[in-house]
């Protein structure tokens, strides 16, 4: 098989594992008709050539007091190595932001961004993503209700 191929077998892999990442060889084997062996080492193969970049539990937002969930447009001041270096730094260390695109378009960045409510929300636009002179324009939409919730790929592609 060459480097970067993958057939049907490893995407079936990839697909139940989008869905369920703690299964191991031997309970994919009995879904996907290999040997645990097989599976094991198709893992491996997919692993280091980059197809599972990691394996992470999908926490609920609402257990851990997290009651806004809001995607922030962010168009910076300039668009210099250093104003950017600097945001994507600040961003890095957030914790609130769980995703950061550099986009194309009238904005630059477009954050999903978690917090407990209105309050901590505004606490963490003024005093840590709005700080300094980096952001020259910056909106948010606050998600009202989440429609679909997904973090499986497609694999029609590949």
């Amino acid at each position: 098989m060459a480097k970067d191929r993958i057939d049907s077998f490893d995407r079936r892999i990839l697909e139940i594992l989008q869905l369920n990442g703690e299964l191991g060889p031997s309970e994919l084997s009995t879904r996907i008709h290999l040997s645990p062996s097989q599976c094991s080492r198709r893992l491996q193969r997919l692993r280091e050539e980059g197809y599972i970049q990691r394996t992470a539990a999908i926490l609920d937002p609402e257990k851990l007091n997290l009651g806004i969930s809001a995607y922030v447009s962010v168009r910076l001041r300039s668009q210099s190595t250093e104003i950017v270096s600097a945001f994507r730094e600040r961003v890095e260390a957030l914790p609130e932001v769980v995703s950061c695109d550099y986009t194309t378009g009238e904005i630059d960045f477009m954050l999903k961004v978690h917090t407990r409510d209105l309050a901590s929300y505004s606490e963490f636009v003024n005093a840590k993503l709005f700080d300094g002179d980096l952001i020259d324009n910056m909106r948010t939409f606050v998600i009202m209700q989440q429609l679909k919730r997904t973090t499986s790929l497609t694999l029609d592609y590949c």
